[in-house]
């Protein structure tokens, strides 16, 4: 009973999935979809959650499951919070579930402690099939909940409503996600080429901490789905930009099966990127020549604004729950 400081708990009272990393005295949250899991015996559960000097449209949000089921969202709009995740009329056992589902690139959730009336209780390893999501605003999310053509906020941000969550859930995956939105493979959507995914993936956080790199042991994904070029494809039209394209890309598969040897990659691309996926098909043709096994690609179609519509200029909930069944049956295939 009482107050436990997560970063001083053994990881089966607190289990945290995602890339996390942890400052002075609190675990960090940072990728869409990172969450925590604690198993109590209580009847009331507090915690105290930190972030950074956020504007407004850019505060963290948080979901929390009692027992599987939805019991509520919270939105960090200071620096330091305390929250209420639970509170029940007597002393009951139940598993509570809080996930970050807004993206890295915008704001950080720090963990300092939880306080339970009562007792925190052991959390048994998550040992489902593991998949690691890399990618860009689709990946994250962005824009689901917005209206056609909404001005940027993180609320109309949902991670759990991504293509990538949904086959997650429907795969019963173990998942993981590192994704940025508007970063991509060689320059960012606006032709910039220092806002990209390769140079933020070998760090567990590279908007928290630019020293502390991710250690890949920790999570050796069985399925790595990729999908990256949206952001590159308005600068593809430029010879030399098209070029750094496809060795980045190429040279991006070596970093992942040297750091998941054992991976299945697949490689999608197409919901926002029409044509691009051309070439990252030539990528993949000449990474398998070469000797790389256990690689693949997925071509999906242009997103279906007639019929789906189109959220914040993105893809709606109906167009991920497209996107997840596609790859879904693409992978099942593959087995």
């Amino acid at each position: 009973m009482g107050k436990y400081f997560v970063e001083r708990e053994p990881a089966d009272k607190i289990r945290f999935q995602g890339r996390t990393l942890v400052d002075r005295d609190m675990v960090v949250m940072g990728y869409t979809n990172t969450c925590f899991t604690i198993s109590v015996s209580a009847s009331r559960v507090r915690a105290l959650f930190r972030t950074g000097a956020n504007d407004p449209i850019n505060a963290p949000g948080l979901r929390v499951y009692i027992d599987g089921k939805a019991s509520g969202e919270i939105v960090l709009d200071a620096p330091e919070t305390e929250v209420d995740l639970a509170e029940f009329a007597k002393v009951e056992e139940h598993t509570i579930r809080v996930v970050k589902i807004t993206e890295a690139g915008m704001s950080f959730v720090g963990v300092v402690w939880i306080d339970v009336d009562g007792e925190l209780m052991s959390v048994p390893e998550d040992t489902r099939t593991k998949a690691l999501f890399i990618g860009d605003s689709i990946t994250c999310g962005y824009g689901v909940l917005g209206a056609p053509e909404a001005e940027y906020t993180i609320r109309d941000e949902d991670g759990e409503l991504s293509y990538a969550a949904v086959l997650a859930k429907n795969m019963n995956w173990n998942a993981e996600w590192v994704s940025v939105s508007g970063h991509g493979m060689f320059v960012e959507y606006t032709g910039d080429p220092e806002n990209i995914l390769p140079r933020e993936f070998p760090y567990t956080n590279w908007f928290y901490s630019k020293e502390i790199r991710e250690d890949y042991s920790r999570f050796q994904p069985d399925w790595i789905i990729m999908n990256l070029g949206t952001n590159d494809q308005g600068s593809l039209g430029n010879p030399w930009i098209l070029g750094g394209f496809k060795s980045r890309y190429e040279s991006f598969l070596y970093t992942l099966r040297i750091a998941y040897p054992n991976a299945k990659i697949v490689c999608v691309l197409g919901t926002l990127a029409p044509g691009v996926f051309a070439y990252v098909r030539e990528v993949i043709d000449k990474v398998k020549a070469a000797g790389m096994k256990d690689l693949y690609g997925l071509e999906l179609p242009l997103h279906d604004v007639e019929h789906d519509g189109i959220a914040s200029g993105h893809p709606t909930a109906v167009t991920h729950e497209k996107d997840a069944k596609r790859i879904e049956e693409f992978i099942r295939g593959i087995h």
